[in-house]
C-alpha cells in the first residue's frame, strides 16, 4: 500500500515541544496513578547517562563491552533518576504510597521490567511531546 506523498507532512509527525520533552510529560495509567515522563533525549537524560557511562569509558574505548549486568542497572538508573520526572499514585512492593525519589523508581523498576520497558518506549514516542499530545496529557493529570 503507498501512501500519497503530497499528504504527507514529516514536520507535522515529528515536530515536538522542546520544553516538553525536558520537562517532561505526564502518562496516567488511570484515574490515580501516573508518570511525568522525559524525552530519553532529554538534557537530563543524555547527563546521567554520561555520568553513569564515565567510569566505562577506558573500557569502551579499548573496544571492550560493558558487562550485561552493569549495562542494564545503568539503563534503569537512567529511566529512574532521568526519564522519569515525578509520580503520582505508585505503590511499592508492599502496597505503600511513595513519594518518587530515583531510588524508589529504581527499586520499582527493577522489580517490574515490563514497566521498565513501557516507561522507556513513552520516552521515545515523538507524538507524545508535540502540542496537542500534551494538552491533552495535562487534561488528564
Amino acid at each position: 500500500m503507498t501512501t500519497n506523498t503530497a499528504d504527507l507532512d514529516i514536520f507535522e509527525l515529528f515536530k515536538s515541544n522542546k520544553t516538553n520533552e525536558e520537562d517532561g510529560v505526564w502518562f496516567n495509567l488511570n484515574d490515580i496513578t501516573g508518570f511525568k515522563v522525559r524525552a530519553y533525549g532529554s538534557k537530563a537524560v543524555m547527563e546521567l547517562r554520561d555520568a553513569l557511562l564515565k567510569p566505562y569509558q577506558v573500557m569502551m574505548r579499548a573496544g571492550a563491552k560493558i558487562p550485561d549486568d552493569v549495562n542494564e542497572e545503568i539503563g534503569l538508573k537512567v529511566l529512574a533518576g532521568a526519564v522519569i520526572a515525578d509520580w503520582k499514585g505508585v505503590k511499592n512492593a508492599d502496597k505503600e504510597p511513595v513519594a518518587y525519589s530515583a531510588d524508589e523508581a529504581f527499586a520499582i523498576l527493577k522489580a517490574l521490567p515490563k514497566l521498565a520497558t513501557t516507561v522507556l518506549q513513552w520516552s521515545t514516542d515523538t507524538q507524545s511531546y508535540q502540542e496537542t499530545a500534551v494538552e491533552d496529557g495535562a487534561k488528564n493529570s
